[in-house]
């Protein structure tokens, strides 16, 4: 099935779905006899009936769509705007018996997060929205830990509504918004190939043997210094750059991600001096709102300054959200081959625009960048220098200006990111 010619616009057809759901089902490695979860709103039900047909035919034993609460902004608006105060830490038990089944039975997850509204959060009270947001996060913790640390496969996954599209395309929220953003992410999804999953798979080995050239160098710290910036990441002793594909415990691949431009390690929580400055807005999603012109200052480890040109409340919000959360949890490298960054465009979406360029992470670190760290516990993890949080944002610090050093425990240099590329 060929992709449509993008000069005659992009026919949103059944063909079409069909192809991209099959990308999406061949990244998560759905097997014959698995079950699948599929989470997203419900302006996302039709698409994720397209993806629970294919899957149905590829053998799936079971599909279900999930719009709970959290996805679902119109009962989560009813709930913030008129529930009573004390109520808003609530968390029933099924929801964590929903995820605790899907990883005991070892189900795949594919997560659309593309909101119907990207303005919605924001409209709401931001000290009854962070309430409730911190609850789910704390309660919902021991499970997504799991997920993070790859008990089952798993899948971020991106499609377009008509105001999102409508608010990176500078257009009138419509089709017309969504046609012109999937001519934008055709090519950054690399749906004009012959075979997409294909390529994943060999761009996946590219970005995995770029991750194990960064593990024989042995760092010691990374540093980041251009405008604005002169930061300082201590890496763990344990500490593994991962890139690509990952691994379920049981040694199913899958990809996380996609697209998927990075290479990217959990630091030393402790270790992490400096001033930085986000190179781009950065839309946070558990409150909402888009930092402008943001910066960060970190010593031992701790943001203790910050600020933004708009959206320090944005800020203020998300580093109340526990200890964690003023932690680095990732550290991640991109350059600007990135053909998301060619597309010199803000997303408002975490998926993509942590793809465009070099990105720190505040919160919770990934158990699989610590040298052992899937058979480690939270404090284990933590002593080793893991941070722990219910949150974990990214904010993307990378651009042509920003160069990427290196540095052994020895105390030599070396160069990683120059003039926006690699040099290793």
């Amino acid at each position: 099935m060929g992709i449509p010619n993008m000069k005659e616009g992009v026919p949103m057809d059944r063909a079409f779905l069909d192809r991209y759901a099959d990308v999406l089902l061949a990244a998560v490695n759905l097997q014959p006899g698995q079950n699948l979860l599929v989470r997203g709103e419900p302006v996302h039900q039709d698409f994720a009936a397209i993806i629970a047909e294919r899957a149905y035919k590829n053998g799936a034993r079971y599909v279900r769509f999930d719009s709970n609460e959290i996805e679902n902004p119109f009962m989560y608006r009813a709930r913030i705007e008129h529930s009573r105060p004390e109520h808003l830490a609530y968390v029933p038990q099924f929801r964590k018996d929903t995820l605790k089944t899907m990883i005991d039975e070892d189900w795949a997850l594919i997560a659309i997060r593309t909101p119907e509204d990207p303005e919605f959060l924001a409209r709401l009270d931001q000290e009854r929205n962070a309430a409730a947001a911190k609850a789910t996060a704390t309660a919902m913790r021991p499970y997504q830990s799991r997920i993070s640390n790859n008990e089952i496969a798993w899948l971020v996954a991106f499609y377009p509504t008509e105001k999102l599209a409508a608010k990176i395309m500078d257009m009138a929220a419509g089709p017309a918004a969504v046609e012109a953003l999937w001519a934008l992410l055709i090519p950054i999804l690399r749906l004009d190939h012959a075979d997409p999953a294909a390529f994943w798979v060999g761009h996946g080995q590219t970005l995995a043997a770029r991750a194990d050239k960064l593990n024989s160098l042995r760092l010691d710290r990374v540093r980041f210094k251009g405008p604005g910036t002169d930061l300082s990441i201590g890496l763990m002793k344990g500490s593994i750059w991962h890139g690509g594909p990952s691994k379920t415990h049981t040694g199913r691949v899958f990809a996380p991600n996609i697209p998927t431009e990075e290479v990217f390690t959990s630091p030393d929580f402790r270790r992490t001096e400096g001033r930085v400055a986000f190179t781009c807005p950065v839309f946070v999603p558990t409150v909402g709102k888009t930092v402008i012109g943001g910066w960060l200052e970190f010593k031992g480890g701790k943001v203790v300054n910050y600020g933004a040109k708009e959206g320090k409340d944005v800020l203020d919000v998300y580093l109340a959200m526990d200890d964690g959360a003023r932690f680095l949890g990732e550290v991640a490298l991109v350059d600007t081959e990135s053909p998301i960054f060619k597309a010199q465009r803000v997303f408002y979406n975490i998926l993509f625009d942590e793809n465009a360029s070099c990105h720190i992470a505040l919160g919770s670190a990934y158990p699989g960048c610590v040298q052992g760290g899937e058979a480690m516990g939270e404090d284990e993890l933590k002593a080793a220098g893991a941070n722990a949080s219910a949150v974990h944002t990214d904010f993307m610090i990378g651009s042509p200006l920003v160069e990427v050093s290196g540095f052994t425990a020895d105390g030599r240099e070396l160069p990683i990111i120059t003039a926006g590329k690699f040099t290793i």
